[in-house]
């Protein structure tokens, strides 16, 4: 599709934001419909002049050609096809668009006890009277990611993979469920007497911008001071990393931060910020900075 194509596109969210839907759309959406905010959902997605309530995205990766598909049934439907829940779905997308091993994101599914196929990877749930059905194809040829270095952190270890914007996913949702211990026992650094460290430090590429992201827990009170542009939330912090990785314009980066009241300048979204979280005992900062060829 052409830039000049995007207001005649048939979902609204395309002319809104004047873009073509892509990944962040599949996992926004599966967010949507956890919180059973299905007027969001239909108001952003559903076709226009549709007259049944179905929502079709389709998404090519490096890896694998993905659907989504949302349908409103008349009755709530009960069947053993509904295997898994939008979470989980939302967990096997990152995955997939994060690039990580087949076998890897096989092994995840078959640990929540579903029995899917290895090529397509299907996936349903039922939420009231909508369903929701995943499929995703591999690309054939199916070359698998070639392993590169990784640190220390137990998750590293145990996937063989370094850390990516998955984790940094991660990381916020288990930061926003107050879990500090499988923040430390999953991403935490071994020191030289074989220690956690205090901090987990986590440094990664999303999209054009190197991201550093430090947590600690068990702050002192005078240090709990959160610096401009505020106390940022837990959920702006992934919406706005999920738009990076898909490398969506700064202007709807920036809209992002003002849809809860946050003003940064435009020169520093083009060049470096930080943004921060504290709740309780446990702080949050996370440091943006822009590529010079982004």
């Amino acid at each position: 599709m052409k830039d000049t194509d995007y207001m005649n596109a048939v979902f609204p969210i395309c002319r809104i934001e004047n873009r073509q839907l892509d990944g962040f759309d599949m996992l926004f959406a599966l967010g949507l419909i956890k919180e059973y905010n299905w007027k969001e959902l239909w108001k952003r997605y559903l076709p226009d002049n549709h007259s049944n309530d179905t929502i079709s995205m389709y998404g090519a990766g490096a890896l694998y050609f993905m659907e989504t598909h949302i349908q409103k049934m008349q009755r709530i439907i009960l069947s053993e096809k509904f295997n898994t829940n939008p979470f989980f779905m939302q967990q096997v997308i990152q995955r997939m668009l994060a690039g990580h091993s087949h076998e890897l994101i096989l092994d995840k599914i078959r640990k929540q006890g579903i029995d899917t196929g290895d090529n397509p990877v299907s996936l349903s749930c039922s939420m009231g009277s909508t369903i929701v059905d995943f499929i995703a194809h591999k690309n054939e040829p199916f070359d698998p990611p070639a392993p590169g270095p990784f640190g220390n952190t137990a998750i590293e270890k145990a996937e063989q993979r370094s850390l990516d914007v998955y984790d940094l996913s991660s990381i916020l949702y288990l930061c926003q469920q107050n879990l500090s211990d499988a923040i430390y026992k999953r991403y935490g650094s071994l020191d030289s007497n074989g220690q956690l460290d205090d901090e987990v430090c986590v440094e990664t590429k999303v999209g054009k911008y190197s991201i550093k992201l430090v947590f600690r827990k068990g702050a002192a009170a005078q240090e709990n001071a959160c610096p401009d542009p505020g106390n940022i939330s837990v959920a702006t912090l992934h919406q706005v990393l999920q738009r990076m990785n898909f490398n969506h314009p700064l202007e709807l980066i920036r809209k992002e931060f003002e849809a809860v009241g946050v003003s940064i300048e435009s020169e520093k979204l083009e060049r470096e910020f930080s943004l921060s979280r504290v709740i309780n005992n446990t702080s949050l900062l996370v440091d943006f900075q822009r590529n010079a060829a982004g």
